[in-house]
């Protein structure tokens, strides 16, 4: 059911066949029972006058579609009005340039115009759809719709849109285009109407940016100054002296503000953003007005790790505080790595990144995948963090929302370090429970507090222990993961693309580094151990004549170095294993003995068979002769003498027994040894 011309009118695919059948309607109509008030066409369905069908009709279309009237209401235009809450709520909100609000009257108008422009859209582009789907024409639609829009109710839809299809176009384009906006009467948005011009609103934003920070009521002395020519104001971007003209009306007079409209000014919402740039800190600017991103942490461990250093709430005697680095996991919240000092510096970092790999370690986990840090200290880092992290990431400074470390930090102190110390919290705390007392001390510089200090091993020693209770806790988010501790959600939700430890690698970026050379082809010594060549044909990868290394390593949990890695010009050459002795009295040998000598005696013989087969491939016996003898010896005649041919055999025999003997196995041994 639709309104046509204001007449209550239903189509004839409504109609026809399921109230009456094909037959009838002709019937109907050639009798004149029934009245067509549109004729159908390709893409337009016929419309029937409502209240010239026979009452039977009318009566099976009630049954079935309910009353005409509300089903009317419904469809079309009617249908698809509804009031715009986003257009309310600004008109509601929209200041004009002198402060004020806009008049009720004048916001319900532009609410109504709002809402049935937005009707209007949605059933033009309707109807388009429909008309272009059957290839029907769409020449008559702004008519229609112009009427419709005419047929509104005012009681509800206080509108005032024009009548005109031509003027009606332009409004419903304009408003598309530039939204609410676009339909506020152009005698509030004339600037020539403004009271408060650009230019002035520009100089009081300015004074009141200052770096003495004035209030508001100081802005409006400096303004009647200005205008009264008592101070001059200059622009510090261009040099040059605002003009005092600029502030006069046409009449001569100046354009005086009350302190209210400059308020008025200084707080409108896209104002005080700007003003706040300049007046507020940079923490403060971006945790009060700068947007900021939202994100959910990750759902398996070491996909990110989040590292931030703090000052440990309590002091040392020498009125310091101990500076921590952590390193946390962001899905489970655990601390992975930590480490002390007395002062922030890259040593600082490199002892918590080792405490961390000693972790991994133990547990035998894999590598993090990607890793967050501050940018002003770990910049020089980069290149290292590379080549252990998938994904490095450095957050802006003085943001510590944007830092996952940062909120980690603030629930270890409160849930875990409160609980178990006192004066934990700030003096200017907000809520009691966080306040603690300051006392100053009675001295002549009255700015001493007391405080009580500790040493430093007893702090780091309380941190540690808070650290492994903050870990066991149960994690935040028990909704994800219910009756889970942190350091269970980090063991058993693992991710599975953790990539495996590239030792060599890692440890050159945060290893410990000593030089020191390859001795008698087998050995290094580091930290006053010696630590074997995984092979004897290691030796080929070293330098000519330079066996001269750098050695990487990094003692475990335990404090004991196990493994080096050493590096020549850059260059990975080997991972060497720490060499055990053995006792060398065989009444006292224990079965790791033995096989301490049975790994060191592999060593050995490899090296004596890569020697071996490095003489036999590479070297022969040479004698040298000198060219006039060799010339001397080819022209002497030689004489052949006749021998017994017994003899000769006997002898022959003899002398081969007798080499036999002397060159045996033994001989060559030793004559090996001895040309090494």
């Amino acid at each position: 059911m639709e309104y046509y011309n204001n007449t209550l009118a239903i189509q004839h695919g409504e109609l026809v066949p399921d109230i009456i059948s094909i037959a009838n309607y002709r019937h109907y109509t050639q009798r004149g029972k029934l009245e067509v008030i549109r004729r159908g066409c390709y893409g337009t369905p016929a419309l029937v006058k409502f209240d010239s069908l026979p009452s039977g009709v009318k009566e099976q279309i009630i049954i079935k579609y309910g009353d005409p009237k509300e089903s009317a209401k419904k469809s079309g235009l009617a249908g698809c009005l509804e009031k715009d809450p986003k257009a309310v709520e600004f008109y509601s909100m929209y200041k004009l340039y002198d402060g004020r609000m806009l008049p009720e009257d004048y916001q319900r108008e532009y609410v109504a115009n709002a809402s049935v422009l937005n009707a209007m859209h949605i059933v033009l582009n309707e109807t388009k759809a429909i008309r272009k789907s059957k290839q029907g024409s769409c020449s008559k639609m702004w008519g229609n719709m112009t009427e419709a829009v005419m047929l509104v109710q005012n009681d509800e839809y206080p509108h005032t849109l024009p009548a005109s299809e031509k003027r009606l176009k332009m409004k419903l384009k304009d408003y598309l285009k530039s939204g609410y906006e676009s339909l506020i009467s152009g005698k509030f948005c004339n600037q020539n109407t403004r009271k408060v011009t650009a230019t002035i609103e520009r100089l009081i934003l300015s004074l009141y940016c200052m770096k003495n920070k004035p209030f508001s009521n100081d802005v409006h002395d400096l303004y009647l100054q200005f205008l009264g020519g008592a101070i001059e104001v200059v622009d510090l971007m261009t040099g040059e002296i605002i003009d005092r003209k600029d502030f006069i009306k046409e009449d001569g007079k100046p354009i005086v503000l009350s302190e209210a409209t400059i308020w008025n000014y200084l707080n409108k919402p896209n104002n005080a953003a700007v003003v706040a740039k300049y007046r507020s800190g940079t923490l403060q600017y971006n945790n009060v007005y700068r947007p900021h991103f939202r994100r959910h942490s990750p759902f398996f461990a070491f996909s990110k790790i989040s590292m931030d250093d703090r000052d440990l709430p309590r002091k040392m005697h020498n009125g310091i505080r101990v500076k921590a680095y952590y390193a946390y996991d962001v899905a489970s919240g655990c601390v992975i790595g930590k480490s002390y000092s007395q002062k922030k510096d890259m040593s600082l970092v490199f002892e918590c990144f080792r405490d961390m790999f000693r972790f991994i370690d133990d547990n035998g986990f894999g590598m993090p995948m990607e890793v967050e840090v501050e940018h002003h200290l770990m910049n020089e880092f980069a290149a290292e963090l590379a080549k252990m992290f998938t994904f490095v990431r450095f957050c802006a400074p003085s943001n510590s929302q944007e830092k996952r470390a940062e909120h980690f930090n603030k629930i270890k102190k409160y849930s875990v370090e409160k609980s178990n110390h006192g004066g934990i919290g700030r003096w200017w705390a907000k809520s009691e429970a966080y306040r603690i007392d300051q006392p100053k001390s009675n001295t002549e510089s009255n700015d001493e507090y007391k405080e009580k200090t500790f040493d430093y091993n007893e702090l780091v020693a309380d941190d540690m222990n808070d650290v492994n209770q903050y870990n066991n806790a149960l994690h935040s988010n028990q909704k994800m993961y219910p009756g889970m501790t942190r350091m269970g959600v980090l063991k058993h939700n693992m991710n599975p693309d953790a990539p495996k430890i590239n030792r060599p690698v890692l440890m050159r970026a945060i290893g410990h580094l000593t030089t020191t050379s390859v001795t008698r082809n087998q050995a290094v010594k580091v930290q006053y151990q010696e630590y074997q060549l995984s092979h004897p044909s290691i030796i080929g990868r070293l330098l000519p004549n330079n066996y001269s290394v750098q050695a990487y390593w990094l003692p475990d949990s335990n404090d004991e170095i196990k493994e080096v890695y050493i590096y020549q010009n850059d260059c990975f050459i080997d991972t060497c294993s720490l060499i055990t002795r053995y006792n060398e009295a065989m009444a006292e040998r224990t079965d790791a003995d033995e096989t301490t000598r049975q790994d060191q005696a592999k060593y050995i013989s490899s090296y004596d068979k890569m020697i071996k087969d490095n003489k036999a491939e590479k070297t022969t016996r040479v004698e040298i002769i000198r060219n006039d003898s060799f010339e001397k010896a080819v022209n002497t005649p030689v004489e052949i003498a006749a021998v017994n041919s017994d003899s000769m055999q006997e002898k022959s025999e003899a002398n081969y027994d007798a080499l036999i003997e002397k060159y045996s196995g033994d001989f060559y041994t030793e004559r090996g040894i001895e040309s090494i």
